[in-house]
């Protein structure tokens, strides 16, 4: 609403951009801290830090000559100065990983939460004040800049983390053994959710505004949750495999109820809400951007399943096959959006769609394989939120096909599928017991 359409673009490809560096800087070093359940911060703590301030140096450097390709790719001119403090960002985000890598692995996820809200509360005030003061595309950088600087003071004094850099080869190569797995894994994963950006971008700039906005809804609310809920069952599934692959089966079991739940309601929920969402939250009448969330929201549900099974393979040590998967997955992907793009933003969200229902399917059969679980049970696993999912359809499907656009109808919406959800628990024992079991841990 404050940003015109040029800056908003620069807006877009600086979320997208940041988004591909902060992946990179991981090199998958924090997921084998993780992996390993070592405690403290030690030698091997150090040696990760020490190879992600190499990498910190080199993807600095990258943005900083770098941007002059970006504004260009993006058909952004202008704007290669702004571009060029990325490589502050990069800097901040590179010294922050390791230290915060050691929340996840010690489960301490209330200290998480308390820096990752000081760090987003800062970026967002930041960012909208000098908007609206009439700063532009600046202010979006400027506000990131500071969100990082809140992120490694905060991650660094509440892990009391003291920066030594220190070497030791054999480490080093047990580390990458794991880590450089992991870090094909997230970077095709990255791929797989953001590719589109790309594709977009370039093929499409009179929809790239558009295809963000109908995307940041289903993004801020399912994959802000989901990305949480994965924060807790990589290191829970991490101490569950000493347990033996009978452990590993029912905790499979658990969580894709857990996650299915969440994912399949709420992506539906959020389908049916788009065209309301659309007008009242950026002030347009846009039918593309609308099609486009409905599409990437249900797209949700299915991306959102694969979390279970992603997860646990990272548990056991197999992160490379993720990386065999998605990479067919992810080029097939990309070279489909980029044929389509032409047509549209929808086409390109109809892929999106397809090949995740596709992938996250295969990707399924094969962890059944190697835990040895039922597929009637996957399915059964499923059978609750499928039926919250059908009675959240038959409550708020009709008002949403009779009503008007607006607040009103949008309100309606959403009280007549919260009515839909607790038929839908009336109706499904097992999931008014998983939902109660969730609702006592939360008190406990």
């Amino acid at each position: 609403r404050v940003l015109d359409d040029t800056d908003y673009a620069v807006m877009v490809t600086l979320m997208v951009v940041t988004y591909y560096f902060d992946n990179a800087l991981d090199l998958g070093m924090g997921a084998a801290l993780v992996y390993e359940q070592e405690k403290g911060v030690t030698d091997r703590v150090r040696v990760a830090f020490t190879a992600n301030v190499g990498l910190t140096v080199v993807l600095a450097t990258v943005a900083l000559f770098g941007s002059p390709l970006i504004a260009k790719y993006f058909d952004l001119p202008g704007y290669t100065n702004l571009f060029r403090c990325l490589a502050v960002v990069v800097v901040l985000s590179g010294l922050t990983v390791i230290p915060w890598s050691l929340f996840m692995r010690g489960m301490d996820f209330r200290t998480r939460a308390v820096v990752e809200v000081a760090r987003d509360l800062t970026r967002f005030g930041v960012t909208i004040g000098l908007a609206w003061a009439g700063f532009g595309a600046w202010a979006v950088m400027t506000g990131l800049i500071s969100a990082y600087g809140v992120w490694l003071v905060l991650t660094w004094a509440f892990m009391r983390f003291r920066p030594r850099l220190h070497w030791d080869t054999p480490v080093a190569k047990e580390l990458f053994a794991y880590a450089w797995r992991m870090a094909g894994t997230r970077l095709l994963g990255v791929l797989s959710l953001n590719g589109d950006y790309v594709i977009v971008g370039n093929r499409r700039p009179d929809q790239y505004p558009r295809y963000y906005q109908a995307f940041r809804l289903p993004e801020f609310v399912m994959g802000a949750q989901l990305n949480a809920l994965s924060a807790v069952l990589f290191p829970m599934y991490a101490r569950i495999r000493s347990e033996g692959r009978m452990a590993m089966r029912d905790a499979l079991y658990r969580a894709l109820r857990i996650v299915a739940l969440f994912s399949i309601p709420v992506g539906l929920g959020l389908a049916l809400v788009a065209r309301d969402s659309i007008a009242l939250m950026y002030g347009i009448d846009s039918p593309v951007a609308v099609r486009t969330m409905e599409i990437l929201s249900v797209t949700g549900c299915v991306v959102g399943l694969g979390y279970a099974t992603g997860d646990l393979l990272y548990a056991i040590g197999r992160p490379g096959l993720m990386v065999r998967i998605n990479a067919v997955m992810v080029p097939t992907m990309l070279a489909l959006m980029w044929f389509v793009a032409d047509d549209g933003i929808v086409w390109v969200a109809t892929v999106h769609l397809v090949v995740a229902i596709v992938f996250t399917g295969i990707r399924q059969l094969l962890v059944n394989r190697i835990v040895e679980a039922d597929s009637r049970a996957v399915l059964g696993a499923l059978g609750p939120a499928v039926t919250i999912a059908a009675c959240i359809l038959a409550f708020a499907l009709p008002v949403r096909l009779l009503s008007e656009p607006g607040f009103g109808s949008m309100v309606a919406i959403v009280a007549a599928g919260v009515v839909g959800g607790v038929v839908g628990l009336g109706v499904s024992r097992s999931a008014r017991a998983e939902v109660l079991d969730v609702v006592a841990k939360l008190r406990g």
